[in-house]
């Protein structure tokens, strides 16, 4: 394809592998941290459960300091959790506005240019792609977990939860898209006119594409851990779906200057 300039896309390529290496370490630091103190806190129950018929004006004082002390444990254990996960959110998106808005610069002006601007106006971008992403997420992961717990331990196909799971899933596949025809406008407009054109930007087919590409990341990533789960399975899921996605920013960049 003579629209994937060489250089542009191994810069593209490197910042995409990048970025999804940080991803994955940062993730797995942060996601054992949040578990090692969700199992702290479970731990508590039982003693909590011990307290719960407790009559303050019966109870000795031995009980009354006990109380004291595992509530004051669950509650630093829970301030943790809250800050582990702030800060979690907080890294991710740090690395996300740096590393992205280097690679879409870089992609649509084939240098990196007039950063300082392209940054600000990405990052507001940025802030509200990943608040309207979570919230989705979240209720993905909801609407997932009951889907699969029920089919997988129990043989029940409940089709209220998989729909909303899909409807979701396609939802924050065209969220994402939108997002990324407005960080290639916002090269040379303002954040209001880049989203006025992103609207304006007829062409459907290469949400399609993002879908397809979508599906057949999920299914690298669901076969190759079949297969193995080791750091080389995970480096080559990494670079084929590095590939896959900076082609695909290459190519819609490349149809949006052509529409300019």
């Amino acid at each position: 394809m003579k629209l994937l300039n060489k250089n542009i896309f191994i810069k593209a390529f490197s910042l995409e592998f990048l970025y999804l290496i940080i991803f994955y370490l940062i993730s797995k630091f942060f996601i054992q941290k949040i578990f090692s103190i969700i199992i702290i806190i479970q731990t508590f129950q039982g003693n909590l459960d011990q307290f719960q018929n407790l009559d303050p004006d019966a109870a000795s004082l031995a009980e009354i300091q006990g109380l004291r002390e595992t509530i004051s444990q669950v509650s630093g254990s829970l301030n943790q959790l809250i800050l582990y996960s702030v800060l979690f959110t907080l890294v991710l998106f740090i690395a996300y506005i740096i590393i992205k808005s280097l690679q879409w610069n870089l992609i649509y002006n084939k240098k990196i240019t007039n950063f300082k601007k392209y940054f600000l106006k990405f990052t507001a971008l940025a802030l509200l792609l990943h608040m309207i992403i979570t919230t989705i997420l979240f209720n993905i992961l909801k609407y997932s977990r009951t889907f699969l717990i029920d089919y997988m331990f129990e043989g029940n196909f409940l089709q209220g939860p998989f729909v909303r799971f899909i409807i979701l899933s396609f939802l924050s596949i065209l969220i994402t898209y939108l997002f990324f025809t407005s960080y290639i406008h916002i090269n040379r407009l303002s954040i209001l006119k880049s989203i006025k054109e992103t609207f304006k930007f007829k062409k459907f087919y290469l949400f399609f594409i993002l879908i397809i590409i979508s599906i057949i990341s999920a299914l690298i990533i669901k076969y190759s851990l079949t297969i193995s789960s080791s750091i080389i399975s995970l480096i080559i899921q990494g670079i084929l779906i590095s590939v896959l996605i900076t082609a695909y920013k290459i190519y819609l960049a490349d149809k949006i200057k052509k529409s300019q």
